[in-house]
């Protein structure tokens, strides 16, 4: 399993929101004061860099095929299964990892899957991706009825302090959970492919970045140009230079 990428939720991480990454995370949350508005939420966790980059991705995503999305800290984020962020109505959108998730909403599962995955290893019955996919396959069989998610990304995160993602007994593919009502077709097949075309190095570099000092918004902008063709105007003349803009100006054909 991938072992390339650090774990950025540390004490650490807690000094470099409070500069830079801090305003980036402001900029994507223009509800963070706790209103629910027309907008579909994505529930972010707070101190986490890993996780303010990735609900960008799935903000401007979104926001290219017509879904007006925001970006909103939940303190909840970081102890909850994502699952029941959605389904409590708290959020529209939660970020998870198979792995994890599933030992949050079904341990005794997760233990049982772990068993089987090191037991087939040992025999060199499973490669990387048949573990990862019958990880995420016991992670989704577990969700309730109105929540659902798409392909997991090749991309590993969720890391525990003082690991790195792939580290522990099951694989931690990145998966946005969200309330199935909330989009249509054509929405849940375009978040499938940004999820899809996330790596693990693209993830880790974006995080360094935003470490250095750079802003999300601009990582995130330079990441989907290279990766996606979508092209975000991060300093619309009706923002200013502070790059919160949501004014995608390019977007690949559905």
């Amino acid at each position: 399993m991938p072992r390339s990428a650090r774990t950025y939720t540390t004490s650490a991480v807690a000094v470099a929101l409070g500069t830079a990454a801090a305003f980036a995370m402001a900029a994507c949350s223009p509800s963070a004061g706790g209103q629910r508005g027309d907008d579909f939420v994505i529930a972010v966790a707070p101190d986490s860099v890993e996780q303010a980059i990735l609900g960008e991705i799935y903000r401007v995503l979104l926001e290219s095929v017509g879904r007006p999305s925001t970006v909103e800290v939940v303190d909840k984020a970081a102890t909850d299964p994502a699952v029941d962020l959605v389904r409590s109505g708290q959020a529209d959108m939660a970020i998870a990892c198979t792995g994890t998730l599933l030992s949050q909403i079904d341990p005794q599962l997760a233990e049982e899957a772990a068993a089987d995955i090191a037991e087939d290893d040992s025999a060199g019955d499973l490669n990387d991706n048949s573990i990862s996919e019958t990880t995420y396959e016991y992670a989704v069989g577990s969700f309730p009825g109105n929540v659902m998610t798409v392909d997991p990304s090749p991309a590993q995160g969720c890391a525990a302090e003082g690991q790195e993602p792939g580290e522990g007994p099951l694989p931690t593919n990145i998966i946005p959970v969200f309330n199935k009502t909330e989009l249509n077709r054509g929405q849940v097949n375009r978040l499938n492919f940004v999820n899809r075309v996330l790596s693990t190095e693209d993830l880790t570099t974006m995080i360094e970045e935003v470490e250095r000092g750079e802003t999300v918004r601009n990582v995130v902008a330079e990441w989907m140009l290279q990766r996606t063709k979508i092209t975000v105007d991060t300093q619309s003349e009706d923002e200013g230079d502070t790059g919160e803009s949501d004014n995608v100006i390019e977007q690949p054909p559905m």
